[in-house]
C-alpha cells in the first residue's frame, strides 16, 4: 500500500498549510483572502449569522435557515423547526419526539419504533411469534472492523476507519511514524498539531464501486482544517462543522486528514454520514443495508467486531476499552460494547461475547453488569473466553502458555496453556455466573481443538469438577470437502460438480463421526454441543498458515465458493448438523447452534469466509446465502418474514400492506380502511410478504419491500396518485431515501389508531 500512495503524498504535501486561524476559523485562507463558510462575513469572516451550519447569511446579517430549523429572534440563531402533537418536543431538525417513553424501542418523529419482536405504541408487549428468527438454531459471526473491510456496519463511515498516521507538510512520506509526539485527547483527536505535523487516516479502501453513491454529510465539532485525498470528490456545501460531499467510488479508499487545529477548540467528534442518513445517525447508528441479512439468525457472535485474535493492551482493564465516542472502532481494543447491545437489542439477536484474553476481574465484571443491566430481557448471553486459545497464530495462545509457566501449572509449554486455559475460562464463567446468579440466559462456554478429538478429551478431562462452571462445547463445523485444495493435485482440472461431489461424500461419511464423539463426551460431562464457527472452508490451508498459495488453487477456490453447486453443498452440512447434532436426545438448547462463519467479507487466498462479498450484495445472487436461508426456510416454516400488516397515516390518508387469505396486498384507503384501493401486483413469488416501511408526503410515495420465501428482499415504490408507477431501487438507496426526516414511517405493530384493519392484523 505504501508504494501505491508515494505519489499522492508527495502531491499532497506540496502545498503549504493554510492559515485558518486568519479567517476566525470561521473559513479558509485562499490566495491571501478568506473564503467564508456559509454563514459568515466580513473579509476576516468574524461576523456570524447564526446559522449553526444550516443556513445562509442575508443582507441584516441574520440566516435564512434551512428546512427543519427555523430563525430565532431572541437567541438569535437557528434553531430546530417542529410542528409537533400532544405536546411533544423537537428530538432533531424537523424530527418530533413521543408522548410516552419507548419501552422496548425508540422515538421517532411522534412515534415508536419498536424493536424487533415488540409492539404497541409504547413497543411494551413482546411478542415472540413475530420474529424472524424465532428457535432458529443458526447464528453469524460477524467480520472485523477495519478501514478496508467490505461491511459497512455504520452509518458513519469514520467508525470504521484506521488509525491515525503521522505526515509532515515539508516531507514526502505516507506515514512519519510520529504517534508518540501526538498530544491526543480521551477520545483519540489530536488536542494541538505541531508545526508540520499533521493526521490522517483511511476508510473505506477496496470498497470500490461498493461503496454507496450519492452525497455524503461530513459533521464535526471544534475548528480545524479538513482535507480529504485519493479519491475524487466534490463539496456542494461547506458550512462550519457541515459539509455536504460528493464522493466519487475508487478502490484506493478516501484519505481523510486534519491539517491544522486550534487547540483553544480542537477538532473533534468527525462523522461521514452514508448519504441519507444525516438526521437518524445518531439514534440509529447501524447500517439498515447491513442489518437486513442477520435479521434470522439468532445469535451474533463478536469474536472479530471485538478484535479477540490479538486483544489488547495487556493488561485489558475497563479503562482501556474502547468506548463509542472514540475516533474509530478499529483497533485492537475492539468495538464499543454499547454498539454491540444496541445491535442485539434491536434487531433481537442473542449476543456471544469473547472475553479478552489478557481481561482482568474487574474488567470481566463490569463488562457482565453492563450487558445484564442494558440487554433486553428476553435475549440469552453467550460469553466464551477468548478464541482458539490453543491456536499458535494467536498471541492468546502464547499468552496462555507464558502464564501457565509462570503460574507452575506444568514445565511444558503446551500443557501449561492448556491448564491456564481451563483455569482462566472457568474464573471468567465464575464471574459472569456471579453477575447473572442462576438464570438461563446465561450460556458459558468451552472450547478448544476440533481437529483432534484426543486432544479436547484429555483437556477436557482436566477440567475435573470445573466443568459444572460450563453449559455447553464449542465446536468447528467446517465443510473443507476432503481437502481438496490442499491434496488433491487435480483439483484445479475438476468440474463443479465433481467438487460438490467430494463435499457431499465429506458431509456424510466424514462429520457424523467426528461430531459425534464430540457428542459424546459433552455429553458425557453433562454439558451441550454447538460451534462456534462453522461453514464452507474450501480453500488452500498454507495460504491461512504462512501466506504460500499457487494462485492457480486460489482461484479455483474462490470460484467453487461462488458457484450455484455450493448452495446445495451449504443446505446439505446444515441439514446434516442439525440431524446429527441438533436432534440429539438430550442436546436440546442450548445445543445444536450452527454458528456461521462469516457474515461478510471479500475472498482472497486465504480463503473465501464472508457469505456476502460486500455489504449491498443481492443475497439472492449469492449461493452461500440462499443454501443457509433454504435451511431455515425448511426447518422453521412457521416464523414470519416480517410483519403481516404495516400501515402508515397521514391526515386522512391510510397506506397499508397487510395478508389477505395467503397473499399480501398494498393500497390506500381515505375510508379509515372500510375500503382499499389496491396497488397493481407486483408478481411475486408464493408465500412472500410485502412490508410497508414509510411514506413521503412530499414525494407522495410509498416505500415497499417485498420479502421473498427465504428472506431475500427487494425493494419498490410506488407513486400513490397514479396507483401504477412502480420503480425498484437499489438496497443503498432504498434505505437512504426511507432515512429522510420528512418520510413517515410505519407504525409499531399492533397499533391501528382507529383503522379499521382486516382481521388478519389482530
Amino acid at each position: 500500500m505504501v508504494g501505491s500512495l508515494v505519489i499522492f503524498v508527495t502531491a499532497m504535501l506540496t502545498a503549504a498549510v493554510l492559515a485558518d486561524e486568519e479567517c476566525h476559523w470561521n473559513g479558509q485562507m485562499t490566495k491571501g483572502h478568506c473564503q467564508c463558510f456559509s454563514g459568515f462575513y466580513r473579509s476576516d469572516c468574524s461576523g456570524d449569522c447564526g446559522c449553526n451550519g444550516y443556513g445562509t447569511c442575508k443582507t441584516d446579517h441574520t440566516c435564512e435557515c434551512e428546512e427543519g430549523w427555523k430563525w430565532s429572534s431572541t437567541e438569535r440563531k437557528c434553531v430546530w423547526d417542529c410542528h409537533c402533537a400532544d405536546g411533544a418536543k423537537c428530538i432533531g431538525p424537523g424530527v418530533c419526539g413521543c408522548k410516552s417513553h419507548c419501552v422496548h424501542g425508540d422515538c421517532w418523529n411522534g412515534q415508536c419504533e419498536c424493536w424487533e419482536g415488540y409492539k404497541g405504541a409504547t413497543c411494551a408487549t413482546f411478542d415472540p411469534n413475530s420474529m424472524m428468527n424465532k428457535g432458529v438454531n443458526v447464528g453469524m459471526n460477524l467480520g472485523g472492523i477495519n478501514y478496508y473491510s467490505s461491511e459497512i456496519k455504520f452509518v458513519d463511515a469514520l467508525k470504521e476507519s484506521a488509525e491515525w498516521v503521522t505526515q509532515r507538510t515539508d516531507r514526502h512520506e505516507w506515514n512519519t511514524q510520529e504517534q508518540g509526539k501526538l498530544h491526543l485527547r480521551p477520545d483519540g483527536y489530536p488536542a494541538s498539531l505541531d508545526g508540520t505535523l499533521v493526521v490522517g487516516k483511511l476508510f473505506f479502501r477496496n470498497v470500490g464501486d461498493y461503496q454507496p453513491h450519492s452525497n455524503y454529510t461530513l459533521l464535526y465539532d471544534g475548528e480545524g482544517h479538513i482535507v480529504f485525498k485519493l479519491v475524487n470528490h466534490k463539496i456542494l456545501k461547506q458550512f462550519k462543522g457541515r459539509w455536504l460531499i460528493h464522493f466519487e467510488p475508487g478502490h484506493g479508499g478516501i484519505f481523510f486528514s486534519i491539517t491544522k487545529t486550534n487547540p483553544q477548540n480542537p477538532l473533534r467528534n468527525v462523522r461521514i454520514v452514508l448519504p441519507g442518513f444525516e438526521d437518524r445517525y445518531e439514534k440509529f447508528p447501524f447500517n439498515p443495508v447491513f442489518q437486513e441479512p442477520l435479521r434470522r439468525y439468532s445469535v451474533i457472535r463478536f469474536m472479530d467486531f471485538l478484535h479477540t485474535n490479538g486483544h489488547g493492551p495487556e493488561p485489558t482493564t475497563w479503562a482501556t476499552r474502547r468506548k463509542p465516542d472514540f475516533h474509530t472502532q478499529q483497533g485492537n481494543s475492539g468495538g464499543a460494547l454499547e454498539y454491540m447491545i444496541q445491535l442485539c437489542n434491536t434487531m433481537g439477536i442473542s449476543p456471544w461475547f469473547n472475553m479478552p484474553h489478557a481481561a482482568d476481574d474487574d474488567f470481566v465484571r463490569k463488562f457482565a453488569q453492563e450487558v445484564k443491566k442494558s440487554l433486553r430481557p428476553d435475549l440469552h448471553v453467550y460469553v466464551e473466553y477468548s478464541n482458539e486459545v490453543w491456536n499458535g497464530i494467536f498471541r492468546q495462545a502464547k499468552y496462555s502458555q507464558e502464564q501457565g509457566v509462570k503460574l507452575h501449572l506444568d514445565t511444558e509449554k503446551w500443557k501449561a496453556g492448556y491448564k491456564f486455559y481451563n483455569k482462566r475460562a472457568g474464573e471468567v464463567a465464575d464471574i459472569w455466573s456471579s453477575v447473572y446468579g442462576d438464570s438461563e440466559k446465561l450460556v458459558t462456554i468451552w472450547a478448544w481443538q476440533t481437529g483432534y478429538f484426543d486432544y479436547s478429551r484429555q483437556v477436557m478431562n482436566h477440567l475435573g469438577e470445573n466443568t459444572k462452571k460450563f453449559r455447553a462445547v464449542a465446536v468447528t463445523g467446517y465443510m473443507s470437502c476432503g481437502k481438496i485444495a490442499d491434496k488433491d493435485p487435480n483439483f484445479v482440472d475438476m468440474s463443479m460438480a465433481e467438487i460438490l461431489q467430494h463435499c457431499q461424500s465429506d458431509i456424510n461419511n466424514n462429520y457424523p463421526k467426528t461430531w459425534g464423539k464430540f457428542l459424546n463426551m459433552s455429553s458425557d460431562h453433562g454439558l451441550k454441543l454447538l460451534t462456534y464457527e462453522a461453514g464452507p472452508s474450501v480453500s488452500e490451508g498454507g495460504a491461512i498458515v504462512n501466506g504460500a498459495n499457487k494462485e492457480e488453487v486460489t482461484n479455483k477456490a474462490i470460484a467453487f465458493n461462488k458457484d450455484s453447486h455450493i448452495e446445495t453443498a451449504v443446505y446439505e452440512l446444515l441439514n446434516k448438523w442439525n440431524d446429527v447434532i441438533a436432534k440429539a436426545p438430550g442436546n436440546s438448547f442450548p445445543g445444536g447452534l450452527f454458528n456461521y462463519f462469516a457474515s461478510t467479507g471479500a475472498p482472497s487466498k486465504y480463503g473465501s469466509w464472508g457469505m456476502l462479498q460486500y455489504t449491498g450484495q443481492d443475497p439472492s445472487t449469492v449461493p452461500k446465502y440462499r443454501g443457509v436461508q433454504r435451511y431455515i426456510t425448511d426447518h422453521f416454516p412457521n416464523n414470519p418474514l416480517g410483519p403481516r400488516c404495516s400501515f402508515v397515516k397521514d391526515g386522512a390518508l391510510w397506506f397499508g400492506c397487510f395478508q389477505q387469505g395467503n397473499k399480501f396486498q398494498c393500497g390506500q384507503s381515505d375510508t379509515s380502511g372500510r375500503s382499499w384501493a389496491h396497488y397493481p401486483d407486483l408478481h411475486l413469488t408464493e408465500h412472500s410478504f410485502l412490508v410497508l416501511d414509510g411514506y413521503d408526503p412530499k414525494l407522495h410515495l410509498a416505500y415497499i419491500r417485498a420479502v421473498d420465501k427465504i428472506g431475500v428482499n427487494s425493494y419498490h415504490t410506488i407513486d400513490t396518485r397514479s396507483h401504477h408507477a412502480w420503480k425498484s431501487l437499489t438496497a443503498n438507496d432504498y434505505h437512504a431515501y426511507l432515512a429522510y426526516r420528512h418520510v413517515t414511517r410505519r407504525l409499531p405493530n399492533g397499533v391501528h389508531n382507529g383503522l379499521a384493519a382486516p382481521s388478519s392484523c389482530h
